[in-house]
């Protein structure tokens, strides 16, 4: 049982170390242009959180607007309709956040699968 496993092992090692060996210009070339994309995806996703983080504030502050005009909205009819105009606003800037955050997980998703492959075909061990 222990030899088997060790002659598993050495295998692996073995075809490891043939693959590693065996890459090609045309390999080279292509983690060559794997790695020249990763510092612009990471740029563009540090981009895309200043932005996301810069309307999480917007909305934070159209939220507290809203908040202080619906403490009023029972006193007149002319209040009703700005508290409803100001959460409107809110409803949207939020939609708007939520979407810029869904895009963020995704391009972040794709940036690590992008890294692992990379690590996976073109790494050195």
């Amino acid at each position: 049982m222990i030899r088997s496993l060790a002659t598993g092992i050495l295998l692996v090692l073995a075809a490891q170390i043939a693959t590693a060996e065996a890459m090609t210009a045309a390999d080279v070339k292509r983690c060559n242009a794997m790695a020249a994309t990763l510092a612009p995806k990471k740029a563009e996703i540090q981009q895309m959180q200043e932005k996301r983080d810069a309307m999480a504030e917007t909305v934070e502050a159209k939220g507290d607007i809203w908040e202080e005009l619906e403490v009023h909205r029972l006193a007149s009819a002319g209040h009703a309709a700005q508290a409803d105009a100001a959460k409107a606003d809110y409803e949207s800037s939020k939609k708007d956040l939520m979407k810029t955050e869904f895009a963020l997980q995704a391009l972040a998703r794709q940036f690590n699968q992008d890294i692992a492959s990379y690590n996976q075909s073109c790494a050195t061990k």
